[in-house]
């Protein structure tokens, strides 16, 4: 009998790790993702920009039912100023394995996609945040079921954020608290965000964001063009000094959201414009944010004169030895399985990951859906890039359990 048990224990093993059992979850996957890509479809009839708590709370209230009917753990965190967040686990008492993140929020206004507000044309899915980060939101839940129709033993989670595309200013302190406690003790933090085909990022740069406002001296255009100091022209001669600093694969400066003059027969006396930096690394961030201070008191018209506003911040998720072990792990299992060998890319965007990196936990982000146009209203999602994305997910995260 004893034998018996060690020849059935040794059964249930090779079964566990044999690429039948593999396939079984494939399979699964396939034939769940036709409902996630309805899922999909409903979560983008939410319209919701970072500010638009109202919004991306009745979306949750949509996710946290159907998590909750599929058997998971669902928490809901409270926020004040954006919307709320959401944990969601599997086998919350288990040994931590992965833990996954998404975002709800958009950078898109209500009625930018028009109607219908999600398209499917040839094999391609169009609306709003559909790539970044609802596609995301779809695939990380897929995999979960499939783990869990699966048997895996380890604790998996999904953690969804409603302010990512602001940086994260809404949520304040508590925020960044957030991050440490439901993170803390996983094994690695996988982000689904938009991605293209094949592709992993294994870094993103910091982000930093400033106002500068500028005072001049107003007065008629006809009359007292040269006893005036205009704040557009300043505005502009900074803009140049800040763009014309941009270096390719280093610090960027993007001048954006100017605001300057009333009517065209006076000249203007205030002008603002935002700048948003990207940055590879803390220091380049100490860097520029000195760069701007010194081209903000640096007077290009005379008798103009400008302050300087700190909006936002958001650290750079860096490449480092950890991040590349993971990547190189994902990598042989996405071989492995026959779906294909994965780019490792490093992007300009920023992400949620900088913050699951800093509570030392190793990151990789763009798991989520392939497309293309985020940001834009072409944004779109590879429908089949669904199901190919949780088998990748799900196949790291059994392997990485054995």
């Amino acid at each position: 009998m004893i034998i018996y048990d060690n020849v059935l224990m040794w059964y249930n093993i090779e079964k566990y790790l044999g690429c039948y059992t593999m396939n079984e979850i494939f399979n699964y996957i396939d034939s769940h993702a036709e409902e996630y890509t309805q899922f999909l479809k409903k979560i983008c009839s939410f319209e919701a920009t970072a500010k638009d708590k109202k919004e991306i709370d009745k979306m949750l209230d949509y996710i946290s039912e159907f998590a909750l009917n599929k058997g998971f753990n669902v928490e809901r965190v409270p926020f004040e100023n954006c919307g709320d967040f959401l944990i969601i686990d599997i086998n919350k008492n288990m040994d931590k394995g992965s833990v996954f993140l998404a975002h709800t929020d958009t950078v898109h206004k209500k009625g930018t996609f028009g109607y219908p507000l999600v398209k499917i044309e040839n094999g391609k899915m169009q609306g709003p945040g559909i790539i970044d980060c609802k596609g995301g939101i779809a695939i990380a839940l897929l995999t979960m079921e499939s783990l869990k129709e699966y048997g895996i033993k380890d604790h998996t989670r999904l953690i969804l954020t409603s302010d990512e595309e602001v940086s994260n200013v809404l949520g304040g302190k508590k925020e960044q608290q957030f991050f440490k406690e439901k993170v803390c003790g996983f094994k690695n933090a996988l982000n689904c965000e938009t991605t293209k085909n094949n592709e992993v990022v294994v870094s993103r740069k910091g982000i930093l964001r400033l106002r500068i406002d500028i005072k001049g001296i107003g007065g008629h255009s006809g009359i007292e063009y040269f006893n005036s100091s205009s704040a557009v022209l300043e505005a502009a001669k900074k803009i140049v000094a800040l763009e014309s600093a941009s270096k390719q694969g280093g610090t960027t400066y993007n001048c954006s959201i100017i605001n300057g003059g009333t009517v065209a027969n006076i000249i203007p006396n205030e002008c603002s414009f935002v700048v948003d930096v990207r940055v590879v690394n803390v220091d380049s961030m100490k860097d520029a944010e000195e760069f701007i201070n010194k081209v903000a008191n640096k007077s290009y018209v005379k008798g103009t004169i400008s302050t300087v506003t700190k909006i936002s911040s958001r650290m750079p998720m860096l490449k480092n030895d950890e991040t590349l072990k993971l990547f190189n792990t994902l990598s042989k299992i996405s071989i492995k399985y026959g779906l294909g060998e994965l780019t490792p890319v490093e992007s300009g965007g920023g992400s949620d990951s900088a913050y699951t990196q800093l509570a030392g936990i190793p990151s990789l982000c763009g798991l989520g859906g392939s497309g293309d146009f985020c940001h834009t209203n072409k944004e779109y999602i590879e429908i089949n890039s669904i199901s190919k994305r949780a088998k990748l997910l799900a196949a790291f995260c059994i392997k990485q359990g054995i």
